[in-house]
């Protein structure tokens, strides 16, 4: 037996909803002539209340340019600090209130909130709260005149007694300022002037002022603000009323800013006659319909909206990853369907992500492997090497034949080439896993770039190639930024460019775009006049491995990892880079970059701070050195150079005997490789900082020169961390650094 259609329920339930708002229209169509009616009365109301509030909202515009006239004048602004104007302000004060009918009530109030002086006597009796809470709205507001509301019984009976359910006041205040002869304070404000308007007498004037009655017989006339009944006159009756309502004028009310609102209530039955018994009957249909309306809906509801309630449920279930439901048994086919398509979905999603946390699983493994694989490769490529540097730079500085040195010189070459391609491996791979950082750090662009020119001139003389420098009038600029990763990107241009130049110039040029106290936005660009590149390869030039020829590598050489690295980095600086060539005419790289700009009282102390280093003298050092070292090679090398600089040392192969000689013999500074048989380098400056009487400053020598690496080293304790290669330089500046902090014997 085959499951009702959900079409056919969905067919009658259609035919339903078109026929019962047909019956509900006819009953409309009585009642039309009722709503015609009452839409008639509000617009009357409406435009009743609007022109009532223009009129009173006139009203207090001239009573407030009254007020601020008076408060202009001498008796009255420096009444609070002369009490000799109090006749005259006395005088004014009076006249201010007689000419103005609507007010009844005028004071002057000080700074402190304090009546200074008032008319008529009784305004002398007002409580010092409500004149202090007075003059804080006054002074609050930003205008000169301010008009508020004062709701409180006390002071209505006090300054206008009126028998009425609500006769609220209303404050108009005008701030006095009084001129001196001061440059510091040309003006200052004396106190504040305060006009009591009753809401009743404004009334009055509406009467008088429109020739008739504000309300009559089945009308009430209210005066509201945030639904506060400020006054209320005549009576509209307790069953259902007509409004019509409008905004007066701007004031402040429980300290703060609202609006007046002039309404006008009346009774419906004024208009409502007429049409009652149409009403009635009208009436009469539509609930009639409303009940046949309800039971269809209902009967609907219970067809309908329990199928789709288990549809939602299921549905939420699977969203929250919960794919393992029973479908229920739905009466209607088309539901049957749906839930076994939402089944179906769950089940091939379940699958999909079993797979894609299998893939996450071999990816995370995948990179731990290659992370692994490029920390033991650079530790296997960079120890060698430390021995090939190592006495290449011994070897540099014995006595050498012109053939020897140029030798020497061409092996060094070499060497740096080997180094250049091991580092660009590594920082393409750290770029890919996004785990290089940028520092930080005050750097003179210009300065930069000058060292840039210096440092390729002497290859480009060598070919006969120009090389400059274009900065315009710029003789400095400082900014906020990785100089080593600025430095490292050029160094890659310019390296390029020289490669490929035989005749012409290299330029390389710094412009400064625009600068503000957040970013200074700046262009370098190197130009060459080389080989150039065809336009179909330059697209894919800054892919890793991908150079502009086929020949490239065995002519010119280099791994095609140069423009890859430098784009990444120019993209974690937030910046662009660009290239514009031709071949056989030259090649132009072009950096758009924001670097934060600098304090310029950071830059002038920095142009300003002495560069001036004391030479140390290592021979005065009398402790010997301890080389915690494993390889022979880079034994020989380090002693050799150690030797060099005057300084005794002592060898361990391993980190336990170097942990045992400290027991014995005190050393003024210890040189740890990290990885060593028996006991490495790290777990070894564990246990000599673990001593509390150890204070012998530990520097890491390591072919582990990766960041995790120098971190893990500076974690522990460790002072200092030289990458091999070790740079001679780099490690005599590192010894005089430590060994001056350690006081000689």
């Amino acid at each position: 037996m085959s499951s009702p259609r959900f079409s056919r329920a969905l067919f009658i339930s259609v035919l339903l909803l078109v026929i019962i708002p047909l019956l509900i229209l006819a009953g409309l169509m009585i009642g039309r002539l009722y709503l015609s009616s009452i839409d008639q009365a509000n617009t009357s109301l409406q435009w009743q209340a609007r022109n009532n509030a223009a009129s009173l909202e006139q009203l207090l515009f001239k009573l407030e340019k009254n007020s601020q006239l008076l408060s202009s004048t001498k008796a009255i602004t420096e009444l609070p600090n002369k009490v000799v104007y109090s006749q005259f302000a006395l005088a004014q004060l009076q006249e201010f209130v007689a000419q103005n009918p609507q007010i009844k009530a005028s004071i002057v109030i000080d700074n402190q909130g304090f009546i200074v002086e008032g008319y008529p006597i009784t305004s002398l009796n007002l409580n010092y709260k409500l004149t202090k809470s007075i003059l804080e709205s006054a002074q609050t507001s930003i205008e000169q005149n301010t008009i508020q509301i004062i709701d409180n019984p006390q002071v209505t009976e006090l300054l206008a007694p009126l028998q009425a359910k609500q006769n609220a006041l209303l404050a108009i205040t005008s701030t006095l300022l009084h001129e001196q002869d001061s440059l510091s304070e040309p003006i200052i404000k004396t106190g504040v002037l305060v006009s009591f308007v009753p809401l009743s007498e404004a009334l009055k004037w509406l009467a008088i002022h429109n020739e008739q009655p504000v309300y009559q017989a089945g009308k009430q006339v209210q005066i509201t603000a945030q639904g506060n009944i400020l006054y209320s006159v005549g009576d509209a009756g307790d069953s259902g009323k007509l409004m019509g309502q409008a905004s007066i004028s701007n004031v402040f009310f429980a300290g703060k800013p609202t609006s007046l609102q002039f309404q006008i209530n009346e009774a419906k039955t004024t208009y409502t006659s007429a049409v009652k018994q149409t009403a009635i009957l009208a009436g009469l249909l539509i609930v009639g319909l409303s009940i046949i309306s309800f039971i269809s809906v209902r009967w609907l509801t219970a067809r309908l909206h329990n199928p789709l309630n288990r549809i939602t449920a299921l549905s939420r279930e699977y969203a929250l990853g919960n794919y393992k439901q029973d479908t229920d048994d739905f009466h209607y086919q088309e539901f049957k369907d749906i839930a076994d398509s939402l089944s179906s979905m769950a089940d091939t999603i379940d699958i999909q992500i079993t797979s894609l946390q299998l893939e996450k699983l071999r990816a995370e493994r995948s990179e731990q492997v290659k992370s692994q694989f490029l920390a033991n490769m650079s530790h296997e490529i960079r120890t060698p090497m430390n021995g090939i540097v190592g006495f290449l730079q011994l070897l540099n500085k014995s006595t050498l034949t012109q053939e020897q040195a140029e030798f020497v010189r061409q092996i060094n070459n070499c060497s740096d080439v080997l180094l250049t391609v091991i580092n660009d491996i590594l920082d393409f791979s750290k770029i890919e896993a996004n785990k290089i950082e940028l520092e930080s750090r005050q750097c003179d662009l210009v300065a930069l770039c000058h060292d840039l020119i210096l440092l390729f001139k002497p290859s480009c003389d060598a070919k006969g190639v120009g090389c400059r420098l274009e900065v315009s009038s710029l003789h400095s600029l400082n900014v906020e930024c990785d100089e080593i990763r600025v430095k490292q990107v050029l160094i890659n241009l310019l390296s390029n460019a020289v490669k490929f130049t035989n005749q012409g110039e290299i330029i390389l040029s710094l412009t400064l775009q625009s600068r503000d106290e957040h970013q200074t936005a700046v262009v370098i660009s190197v130009k060459d006049t080389g080989i150039g590149i065809a336009e179909d390869k330059i697209t894919a030039l800054f892919n890793p491995f991908v150079q502009a020829q086929s020949s490239t590598t065995r002519e010119y050489g280099g791994t095609g990892l140069g423009l890859a690295i430098s784009k990444g980095m120019i993209d974690l600086m937030g910046g662009t880079i660009g290239i514009d060539s031709e071949l056989g005419k030259g090649t132009e790289f072009t950096i758009n970059v924001n670097f934060k700009s600098l304090n310029p009282q950071d830059a002038s102390a920095k142009e300003h701070q002495s560069d001036e280093d004391t030479q140390f003298d290592f021979k005065a050092v009398d402790k010997p050195i301890l080389i915690a070292e494993d390889n022979p090679i880079n034994q020989i090398v380090i002693t050799k150079y150690l030797t060099q600089l005057g300084l005794n040392y002592e060898l361990a192969e391993n980190g336990q005997i170097a942990c045992e000689k400290t027991l014995t013999q005190d050393y003024a500074l210890i040189l740890m490789d990290i990885q060593m048989p028996v006991m490495d380098g790290l777990t070894a400056s564990e246990n000599l900082l673990a001593r509390p009487d150890f204070d012998t400053p530990i520097i890491a020598v390591s072919a582990n020169a990766m960041k995790d690496d120098i971190e893990n080293s500076a974690k522990i304790g460790i002072s200092d961390h030289i990458a091999k290669p070790i740079n001679f330089a780099e490690l005599e500046k590192a010894l005089a650094n430590w060994l001056s902090q350690q006081p000689l014997k």
